[in-house]
């Protein structure tokens, strides 16, 4: 029966090892599964940081290379332009001197004819076709900047992940653990000259076989060791056993670590004999002190006590060390004031099985031996005994708790059991009082709803947002909640959540929604405080990240082209960030964003930026009217048409005037300041400013098109000789009463040319002889136009663009929009040559992009065709 226990409990034991072991591997494939998860979304981040940054890299190159290619041809142009209108005028004079010289030789009277020839001979003289030079300034050569990518095209395609060096191999063999120092060893599995250094990780444990997942101590890590063996020395062997682990590094990633290896660091426990011990020292078990008096001056009771002392276990062979001396005797100042040498043997025993474990004889001076005493005492209390054999070397060895230790320890025991067993009595009721709270109420029972409880307000994101709302609070700084997801729960219980009064809120269903990010507008020009807000905001425990930027507004002037402006704040509280996208009142009553561009110092591992809902690309909304709400508990301000600004956020996209290229083109090309031209100006503004109010009024999208559209992209201004305002409407968007409403704003109609369903066009006249051109646009498969009539004629045109979408942009104080598109709609309308200034335009020859489309039937002109 007892046999069969004990096999019994020996099979217990293995099964339970077993199943712990397997529980072990669970858990560690576990780990690496999420490790496997977590590491390839950070790789395939980095991934496409690292191609949108050679994107950039590559779209700025191209940019810089397109300007090289472009400037090139508008100085050829001009030159050859300038060359064409000289030999034009030249040719014109020449004709003109060629007919008065034809008609000169009808001259009969001889004095007249006389002065006409002289006439002649002096016009020829001076005639700028003979001074004129027959060869062009510039050939039509550009090869010179022409470009051959096939080196770095074939580079490119040799882009490959980094060589990862292989996971070393750890030889338990050659490992050695000994005197508080374990020597690792390992090798390569094959040859790798490339390998920079390794890296050991090392913890303690008190379990055998593979590393322990849960409740184990973090990896120690030792860097950049050269070689492949490695000792660690210094050590403390308080527990059964320690886990090794190697990984290899080249220059560039290190690589997996090898096989963890579990090794042994088993501590000597010992005794010390004292009958062969100085006689100034008193000797017992395991402690020794020093007796300036003379610990054995009596052989006789030192003798009783050893042979009282022992209980059967015989004693280990005594040693012989010659004769004593006699004993010292008087006091500790005489002895501490003289110098001689104690001889004496040390012998070690293992305290449980009496075994001699180490035996040698030393000396000690006399000055020496108080300090090692005294050393000896300071370890012996951390359960160590340090002993010094020579000069150099120390031996450690663990001291065996004697029999008030092993009592305390087993006082200690049971007083852990017990606090074990309070607290975990403590968490079970826990647990019962959450589940009864908390969980019921979430699966549905309304106990505790009836009895106040708070639902879901411990939630990492609702207390992101309370500490950013009381830091906003406090420091008056002027935000409003801009979050899509946020915006559209509460616009979908609007009235419920107006109805909410602060404190009332027992349920929290809007900010506690998972998300990374919750974002909020900050309204700049109404902020008197940003100083010390960062520090402030770090204080409460956010990690702040400002992006600035240049005003865009100011690139080319020199003395202010460098001035930045914030415009993204990034405030990170555990696993939540909020997004602060600071809005910039615009001089046309909007607001505007800037992109959100990272700088090569700012940490792009920060927060997951590419899941922003703002900052893609630069923005601009509508001023919103704002309401203050509560919304979980907290007092928020949102859009009072909270509908109207999510409608805003797909379609905000904003393309900056290209002001820096403006003031160039206005260094080679001089202003028109002129009163006409000023007049004009001002006039043309005036008219877009009512045309845009009254289509506004009606809900019509609209873009600057044509020659409107090529003043804001080449000069940022209206074009002075261009005598109208030129409009694109999509003609889904028609509707009927569009001439009715311009004409009640007034501008009566001009003329109207097509149909709806085929070329429409409306004209409408304004003041000072400045009209109104609206062309409406027709939507292909693969391309759009717009169509074009001659009165005269009832000729029908098509004007051919690419497909296009629409940005906004600002234009005369206005927030207007514009084709997303820009350069392939004007390159489309005005071609390649757009940079140059022409002030001669035939509406039906001029664009590249007009080709005929028929003619207008006579029986719908008065339909198709209506001047007035």
């Amino acid at each position: 029966m007892d046999s069969q226990k004990e096999a019994l409990q020996r099979i217990i034991s293995t099964l339970a090892n077993k199943n712990d072991e397997i529980q072990n591997f669970i858990d560690t494939l576990n780990q690496t599964l999420k490790g496997v998860q977590e590491n390839s979304s950070n790789i395939l981040s980095e991934l496409d940081e690292e191609f949108d940054s050679l994107y950039s890299i590559l779209d700025e190159v191209k940019e810089r290379m397109i300007n090289s290619i472009k400037q090139e041809q508008a100085r050829k142009s001009q030159e050859l332009q300038s060359q064409l209108s000289q030999c034009n005028n030249a040719l014109e004079n020449s004709e003109e001197l060629l007919e008065f010289a034809t008609r000169s030789l009808d001259i009969k009277e001889t004095e007249e004819f006389s002065k006409a020839a002289r006439q002649i001979k002096d016009r020829v003289t001076m005639a700028s076709a003979f001074r004129l030079s027959l060869k062009p300034k510039v050939s039509d050569n550009m090869t010179h900047l022409m470009v051959d990518f096939s080196q770095e095209r074939q580079m490119l395609q040799t882009l490959k992940f980094l060589p990862v060096p292989k996971a070393p191999e750890i030889d338990p063999v050659e490992c050695l653990v000994a005197d508080n120092a374990v020597t690792v060893t390992w090798r390569m599995p094959e040859e790798d000259n490339k390998i920079d250094h390794f890296i050991l990780e090392y913890r303690k444990t008190n379990f055998d076989g593979l590393p322990r997942v849960k409740d184990e101590r973090c990896w120690d890590i030792i860097d950049n060791i050269k070689g492949t063996e490695y000792t660690l020395s210094g050590l403390r062997f308080d527990s059964k056993y320690m886990n090794f682990r190697v990984r290899a590094c080249n220059k560039a990633v290190a690589g997996e670590c090898s096989d963890p290896v579990t090794l042994e660091t088993k501590a000597l426990n010992f005794s010390l004999d004292s009958s062969s011990s100085h006689l100034n020292l008193r000797v017992e078990d395991t402690c020794v002190e020093w007796d300036p008096t003379g610990g054995k001056g009596q052989e006789s009771k030192v003798k009783g006590k050893e042979n009282k002392g022992r209980s059967g276990t015989p004693s280990p062979k005594r040693t012989s060390v010659g004769s004593r001396p006699p004993a010292v005797r008087g006091s500790r100042d005489r002895f501490t004031g003289e110098s001689y040498t104690v001889l004496g043997q040390l012998s070690f025993y293992d305290a449980n099985s009496k075994q001699l474990l180490y035996s040698f004889k030393t000396k000690f001076t006399q000055p020496v031996l108080p300090g090692f005493m005294k050393y000896l005492f300071v370890h012996e209390k951390q359960d160590y005994l340090l002993i010094q054999k020579d000069e150099t070397n120390w031996v450690t060895f663990k001291r065996q708790p004697n029999e008030h230790h092993r009592l305390m320890n087993r006082i200690n025991k049971n007083v852990i059991l017990a606090l074990l067993t309070l607290t975990s009595s403590a968490f079970l009721l826990f647990q019962l009082y959450y589940y009864k709270h908390y969980l019921s109420a979430k699966n549905g029972a309304g106990l505790s709803k009836s009895k106040g409880s708070r639902i879901g307000f411990d939630s990492i994101q609702w207390r992101a947002v309370k500490k950013f709302i009381m830091l906003t609070s406090s420091q008056n700084v002027p935000v409003f909640l801009i979050d899509p997801l946020i915006l559209e729960l509460i616009n979908k219980n609007l009235e419920q959540v107006k109805n909410t009064s602060h404190g009332s809120t027992s349920e929290c269903n809007f900010f506690c929604v998972p998300r990374d990010f919750t974002a909020f507008a900050l309204q700049y020009h109404l902020w008197k405080n940003e100083e010390g807000w960062f520090r402030i905001a770090e204080n409460m425990g956010f990690q702040c990240l400002k992006i600035e930027s240049k005003d865009p507004r100011l690139d080319g002037i020199d003395s202010l082209s460098g001035t930045e402006i914030p415009l993204h704040y990034i405030c990170k509280l555990a696993m939540h960030a909020i997004h602060v996208v600071v809005f910039h009142e615009r001089s046309g009553n909007y607001l505007w964003h800037g992109h959100l561009r990272l700088k090569g110092n700012i940490d792009k591992k920060f927060v997951p930026f590419r899941k922003l809902q703002f900052g893609r690309y630069p923005g601009a909304f509508d001023r919103p009217e704002l309401q203050q709400i509560t919304v979980d508990g907290l007092e928020v301000l949102i859009p009072k048409d909270p509908v109207h600004f999510l409608e805003e956020i797909p379609h905000s996209r904003f393309i900056e005037c290209r002001y820096k290229e403006a003031r160039a083109f206005f260094q080679q090309y001089l202003d028109d300041s002129t009163v006409e031209a000023v007049a004009f100006r001002k006039s043309a503004k005036e008219l877009l400013q009512l045309a845009a109010k009254t289509l506004k009024k009606l809900g019509v999208r609209f873009w600057l098109s044509s020659g409107t559209c090529l003043g804001w992209y080449r000069q940022c201004s209206i074009i002075p000789y261009s005598k109208d305002v030129d409009l694109g409407i999509f003609i889904q968007d028609y509707q009927s009463n569009i001439i009715s409403a311009f004409q009640d704003a007034g501008l009566p109609l001009k003329h109207k040319f097509g149909k709806v369903e085929d070329s429409l066009e409306l004209s409408f006249q304004g003041k000072d002889d400045v009209k109104l051109d609206i062309f409406f646009f027709y939507e292909e498969t693969d391309h759009m136009w717009n169509g074009g009539t001659q009165a005269k004629t009832g000729k029908k045109f098509k004007y051919l663009f690419p497909r296009f979408t629409l940005c906004w942009t600002e234009f005369v104080d206005m927030k207007v929009h514009v084709p997303c598109e820009t350069i392939e709609y004007i390159e489309a309308n005005y071609g390649k040559t757009w940079q140059i200034p022409v002030k001669t335009w035939d509406w039906k020859r001029s664009p590249p992009n007009v080709q005929p489309n028929g003619v207008w039937p006579i029986s719908e002109w008065d339909e198709v065709i209506q001047l007035y």
